[in-house]
């Protein structure tokens, strides 16, 4: 407890003594209204998004401030709530489980409508569509094994799996393997189990490399992680919806919304395009080829027309 209240008070201070930052290169500012304050985590996929943001609200004549990187939820939420932060991209599944407390739910609809209801009756913060994208735990196999096994699907693994109990070892981490509402509870739903002597424990980072490296037939990752399209990986479907949604999403303060009511239209065009597959993309190009967040971000919106 007394970390979170030290890393909430250091994120405060840090917006609360720091001049806005403007960004390189900015277009010319043709909207009158409040600065907006875009903030990030500070990992990769969330350094492109808020990049997007920034870039587009730039592009359109917005006034707009970077706080990208700022920090964790624990250090954004309370500097959102205070009017510090005016808007980041959050996971549905990260306020549901985290923030509301609330039992795991499978459907991405289902999850958005709860968060969103939550945010807007407790806190003047509204969520802007999702992404199709979901940063969930994953079962990732092989493309070209998975397409020679006919397995598209985690059912489709299951089903391999009663009828060949010794064809497919599994790498994962310890506590995952051991947890209810991990594999133990992905077995139960799907009737099948993976064979104990074929599991291979790992830290979860190293199980994209065990995968790559055929000392594993499937590994547990997550999502939308650039080492499944670079490795040639691909995300088992999860079709009977057990792991829990992580849908990224726009969270803006209704404040900035009633001020520029227009918003929401212009920022939703970033949503509908971010498909699992486009952002493990994206998040690869940062990663693997070491381009900059800001430049993926910028070339992303040139590529679909929403920036000139």
């Amino acid at each position: 407890m007394r970390t979170r209240q030290i890393l909430i008070a250091a994120g405060l201070l840090l917006l609360l003594a720091g001049a806005p930052v403007f960004g390189g290169g900015a277009a010319e500012v043709t909207r009158e209204g409040p600065t907006i304050s875009v903030a990030s985590k500070a990992w990769t996929e969330q350094l492109i998004l808020g990049n997007m943001l920034l870039e587009i609200l730039r592009a359109d004549g917005y006034a707009v401030e970077d706080r990208t990187g700022l920090g964790e939820s624990d250090v954004i939420r309370p500097a959102l709530h205070a009017g510090q932060v005016d808007m980041y991209w959050e996971y549905t599944g990260t306020t549901l489980l985290t923030l509301m407390e609330h039992e795991p739910v499978g459907d991405p609809d289902e999850t958005f409508e709860l968060v969103k209801a939550w945010d807007e009756r407790n806190n003047n913060v509204t969520w802007l569509d999702y992404a199709p994208a979901n940063n969930t735990y994953t079962i990732m196999m092989v493309e070209e094994d998975a397409q020679q096994l006919g397995i598209e699907t985690i059912s489709d693994l299951a089903d391999y799996i009663r009828r060949n109990p010794e064809a497919i070892s599994f790498g994962t981490n310890d506590e995952f393997y051991e947890r209810q509402d991990g594999i133990r509870g992905l077995e139960e739903l799907y009737n099948f189990e993976f064979n104990p002597d074929l599991v291979r424990f790992m830290t979860t980072g190293l199980t994209y490399g065990a995968l790559r490296e055929g000392q594993v037939d499937a590994a547990v990752g997550f999502g939308t992680d650039g080492r499944i399209p670079a490795f040639g990986f691909i995300n088992l479907e999860d079709d009977r919806q057990y792991f829990p949604v992580y849908n990224p999403a726009p969270v803006v303060r209704l404040g900035i919304v009633e001020a520029y009511p227009e918003l929401p239209e212009l920022i939703e065009q970033i949503s509908q395009l971010l498909d699992g597959e486009t952002l493990a993309e994206l998040n690869r190009r940062v990663d693997i080829d070491e381009e900059e967040p800001e430049d993926v971000a910028v070339a992303f919106l040139r590529e679909n027309g929403l920036l000139e």
